[in-house]
């Protein structure tokens, strides 16, 4: 027999947080919230009750300010603030609070991708050449020189060391047909050419001085000069620039990480031999220690009030430049894979090979 079904009452809960944190989190996030409501960041109307949600609340609403959700479109990762370095579970965060003597004295501001963007030059680097020789290599100096102030960026540099490291250990015959041999040969001539004549500086003043013809080319300059502007004074802020000083113990868990993780895969094509090691290397990351993060920037809290909202404003600041520039470069990628799906239907018309297009290798484009 099925018997009634009993009835259920749930209790309805008015006031009531749905998120509570420990001392551990409150302590700095009081100390930075302070700060950030002196710096105009955050508002006496973010407040909820915890310290935590009081800084969530200013640093998303800064994020969105300075073009973050232009920024996703692109680019697969986070921006955040946090009191270590590295993913921790929650076993190992227990681990870590009850090793301190009291509340941290430093939190940092960490940027890291979960993936690598797919950026396939090929299309967008023969486009630019027919408005000026020169406008190719000028166009990529640029582009990947803003690119690295913020992420890692994998090219055609990177796949040529991987493939010099490989190939020592390859006879001749099997170096003659190994896809290491194709990173060198596929390098179109319009980078051959200039890549190492045409550096940032001048390729920067030939890109304020052309004027395109065409209205793609056109996009391109004024977006990758948008960029740049945007990064002006800014370099990158790798943890190995973080001294044993300022953060005790960074240097030991540095010789324990591996490099980071690449933020965009640049390519001329799709599956190409940029591609190829790009994925051999792929494979083994992580597999030795955590990878470090591609930015990283300490606040320390031991110091007077103005110091502390100068390092906060600092620390600030390069985080709405990274988002900005990164909002551009967004644009940027987009009109490359524009030209690229528009390359892949002539091409596939040509061969005959099928209309629907393949997946786009390591193309992510949801955070």
């Amino acid at each position: 027999m099925i018997g009634l079904p009993l009835e259920v009452t749930f209790p309805r809960l008015k006031g009531i947080r749905w998120r509570y944190c420990t001392r551990w989190d409150e302590g700095p996030a009081a100390v930075l919230g302070m700060s950030l409501l002196r710096l105009g960041i955050c508002c006496h109307n973010d407040w909820s009750g915890s310290a935590v949600d009081f800084v969530e609340r200013g640093f998303r609403r800064f994020c969105f300010q300075n073009r973050a959700a232009d920024a996703k479109r692109a680019w697969v990762g986070d921006l955040r603030i946090t009191d270590s370095l590295f993913e921790l579970t929650e076993q190992e965060r227990n681990q870590v609070e009850s090793g301190r003597d009291g509340i941290t004295d430093h939190l940092y501001l960490v940027g890291d991708y979960e993936a690598a963007a797919s950026i396939p030059v090929g299309a967008t680097l023969t486009r630019l050449e027919a408005e000026h020789p020169h406008l190719p290599a000028a166009f990529y100096e640029a582009f990947t020189k803003n690119l690295y102030k913020w992420m890692r960026v994998y090219d055609y540099v990177d796949a040529q060391e991987h493939a010099e490291t490989w190939m020592e250990d390859l006879s001749d015959e099997e170096s003659e047909t190994s896809v290491y041999r194709k990173v060198d040969l596929e390098i179109p001539a319009c980078i051959k050419r200039h890549s190492k004549t045409l550096k940032y500086g001048r390729a920067r003043k030939l890109l304020q001085k052309i004027r395109p013809r065409t209205s793609v080319a056109r996009e391109f300059v004024r977006h990758v000069l948008e960029m740049d502007a945007h990064g002006q004074g800014y370099e990158h802020a790798w943890p190995g620039q973080i001294s044993e000083k300022d953060v005790p113990g960074i240097n030991d868990w540095l010789a324990d990480a591996e490099y980071s993780r690449p933020g965009c895969l640049i390519t001329w094509y799709e599956n190409d031999a940029i591609n190829a090691c790009f994925d051999e290397e792929a494979q083994h990351m992580g597999e030795n220690g955590p990878c470090q993060p591609n930015v990283a920037l300490p606040i320390h809290f031991d110091k007077p009030n103005k110091e502390l909202d100068e390092e906060v404003r600092r620390v600030f600041d390069h985080a709405g430049a990274m988002l900005r520039s990164l909002a551009s470069a967004a644009k940027i990628v987009e009109l490359v894979r524009d030209l690229y799906d528009e390359y892949l239907r002539e091409h596939r018309l040509k061969s005959g090979l099928p209309l629907e297009p393949s997946t786009a290798g390591v193309r992510e484009e949801q955070l």
